[in-house]
């Protein structure tokens, strides 16, 4: 099947970087290239890690200022092999099962129809049927669509492989075809809330996408912290109605009422338990709304996390 590569895109997370690494070299299959692209403020500590590991890994360790997710995998994306046929996005705060890369080979060789094929997250919230979620299209069952009002139904810690419409962004083995053919939207820069869900969905309309039941790996997510919280959900708002906005298939009538709901949802939230910050989300959702209702959509930009 080709030479198989790895992208990690990391910014200032020397620890977990470490532990994707390790999971990495532990792996029954090694991959053929990984490539690093660091958007760290300071450098240094990364840049150590990843010469711990340049004897054990075939690592190519390369920066990019300032950063930027889209702009990291674009840039990991110019720098593969010709010989590459598949490539594995990984965030850096993964960890591999041991025989991850090898069932993942394996699935790729044997269905080769499918050209984007995303790992199980372990660890992933699996969400239960909810008639709440249901009557505001949040969520669709078994998971891996996109909903009526334009959001990813929750994937969950499935058993066996299944189709999707749409995979995670840091989760993920895509066919080199498909990367050029496709490039990773630079509007979403920064922290790029649902960048993975627009690539992967635009995609998915024109090729089949699965989740590989016995690729595994468990998702080690760092909390938000308070200070980003308006910012999060401002970028919420805006990036759901950018990403809408880029399709025909999406009633923007039902895209304002799963709005409200999930605008609400963060107020109710944040009131319960004033630890998770969540009202803080829920007045960037406001500013969110404000800048749908002025058109400030398509301007809006990111910011780093």
């Amino acid at each position: 099947m080709g030479k198989l590569a790895l992208i990690i895109c990391t910014k200032d997370r020397p620890v977990d970087l470490t532990s994707l690494l390790k999971s990495i070299a532990e792996q029954t299959l090694l991959p053929d290239s990984i490539i690093i692209i660091d958007g760290s403020d300071n450098a240094p500590p990364v840049k150590e890690v990843c010469d711990q590991f340049h004897s054990s890994l075939p690592i190519t360790y390369k920066t990019l200022r300032p950063p930027g997710l889209t702009r990291q995998r674009n840039l990991g994306i110019s720098l593969l092999s010709s010989e590459t046929t598949w490539v594995g996005f990984l965030d850096d705060d993964l960890v591999l099962e041991p025989v991850a890369i090898q069932e993942m080979k394996t699935f790729l060789e044997t269905k080769p129809q499918y050209k984007g094929v995303g790992l199980v997250i372990n660890n992933q919230d699996n969400k239960k049927p909810s008639f709440l979620r249901n009557l505001f299209f949040l969520d669709k069952m078994p998971g891996g669509q996109v909903t009526a009002s334009g959001l990813p139904a929750s994937i969950r810690p499935v058993q066996t492989s299944m189709d999707v419409e749409w995979i995670y962004g840091g989760a993920t083995f895509w066919h080199t075809e498909i990367l050029k053919k496709y490039k990773f939207d630079e509007w979403f820069s920064g922290v790029g809330y649902l960048e993975d869900v627009d690539f992967s969905y635009h995609v998915s309309r024109s090729y089949p996408l699965a989740i590989n039941g016995k690729a595994r790996c468990w998702h080690y997510h760092h909390p938000a912290k308070k200070e980003n919280m308006i910012k999060y959900g401002t970028w919420q708002i805006v990036s759901w109605w950018y990403f809408i906005s880029k399709y025909q298939r999406f009633n923007r009538l039902l895209v304002l009422w799963s709005m409200s709901a999930v605008t609400l949802a963060n107020l109710v939230a944040g009131l319960r338990n004033k630890k998770t910050y969540r009202e803080r989300m829920f007045l960037g959702n406001i500013i969110g709304f404000w800048k749908i209702v002025t058109n400030q959509t398509q301007t809006h930009k990111g910011f780093q996390k």
